[in-house]
């Protein structure tokens, strides 16, 4: 099992348990409101929830599981109570992201991935607004958007100024486009070449820690395309930090970080005291000068579990995913466990679900 984390705000947060292997199997659910001190499990439903989001501190959205359409809900209560929103665009959506929110204004990405390398031009972009946190949804076919392969995030920091990272067709690029018109339109403002030769861009994401934004790269000689083994002596993966001052419009040369030996990728994650960090099994990387240095710490967890990524980051706590077995480097089929921290990733504990 693994599990899916989200906060709306320090205190309220909800964990999703999924079966590895079969989509078929969607685990149950917990709710926090005391910052992940305690939690209570979801009360059951006829038809089961497949996804679950914060949007703020009581407003969720989840995706019901079962045959046919599978409506979008959306409660006001910490799901206590649920009703199907009046326009759903998950009936357009494939691509299974969520949507971001500032306040009641939010935006959803809509796109269809190529299943496989093709010459044709990466399909069309919509993009899906509301201003109502989420009960009606209105669509708009930006323009601007660089040809990619596939996304990894949208982020905006007021309502007029966003930003779309993704990774290009050929793989070689970490792109960070940006609008300064609620989404209408976007440019790019930052497209950060592959650092090594033969490397190939496995994600891009962004940070924030006050005014500063940082965009977080991983590059790597796997090819996410085609999959298969990394070439025998490679570093699994090398990471890079770029710097923003100006909200995202202009963006600094990358900054080398930790070369790890987590295959595919590990996500960085800011902390409430503004450091980055970045979990390698029971090494803690951590950097408290946005990117441009890296100290190494061990992380303490009990003996059998291995700290596989980081899931989220809120204030005074940091939550991340196990698996129970002493040579595991990434999540596979190997019973999975949640973990908490909140001395800023020195230690960790079990976070115990009720049953």
């Amino acid at each position: 099992m693994f599990f899916n984390v989200s906060f709306g705000d320090a205190k309220h947060g909800v964990v999703q348990v999924y079966r590895q292997g079969n989509p078929n199997l969607i685990g149950p659910r917990y709710l926090t409101s005391d910052g992940g001190r305690t939690w209570r499990r979801f009360a059951e439903r006829t038809v089961p929830i497949a996804a679950v989001t914060y949007v703020d501190g009581r407003r969720m959205l989840a995706e019901e599981f079962g045959t046919g359409l599978q409506r979008l809900l959306v409660s006001d209560d910490s799901g206590r109570t649920w009703q199907p929103l009046a326009i759903d665009p998950r009936q357009h959506i494939i691509n299974g992201y969520w949507p971001v929110f500032l306040g009641s204004d939010g935006w959803w990405l809509d796109w269809q991935p190529q299943s496989e390398p093709s010459p044709q031009p990466s399909p069309p972009v919509r993009l899906w607004r509301t201003t109502d946190g989420g009960r009606i949804w209105v669509p708009a076919t930006p323009t601007g958007i660089p040809p990619f392969d596939s996304f990894d995030q949208v982020r905006f920091m007021d309502h007029l100024h966003g930003l779309l990272t993704m990774i290009s067709d050929d793989q070689r690029q970490a792109i960070v486009a940006a609008t300064s018109d609620g989404g209408d339109t976007w440019q790019t403002a930052a497209a950060f070449d592959s650092p090594l030769a033969g490397m190939h861009a496995l994600g891009l994401l962004l940070l924030q820690h006050g005014v500063r934004l940082l965009a977080w790269s991983a590059f790597s000689a796997w090819d996410p395309r085609t999959g298969g083994p990394l070439p025998p002596g490679s570093p699994a993966v090398s990471t890079f930090t770029s710097v923003s001052d100006d909200g995202g419009a202009t963006w600094g040369p990358l900054r080398t970080g930790p070369v790890t030996a987590v295959p595919y990728g590990a996500a960085a994650v800011v902390d409430d005291r503004g450091r980055m960090l970045l979990l390698e099994s029971r090494r803690l990387w951590l950097s408290d000068d946005d990117g441009a240095s890296w100290v190494a710490r061990v992380a303490v967890v009990r003996p059998g579990m291995v700290p596989v990524f980081m899931s989220a980051s809120v204030p005074g706590s940091i939550y991340a995913v196990a698996v129970r077995s002493g040579g595991a480097v990434r999540i596979g089929n190997q019973p999975a466990a949640l973990l908490r921290s909140s001395d800023g990733g020195i230690h960790w504990t079990e976070v115990h679900l009720p049953g």
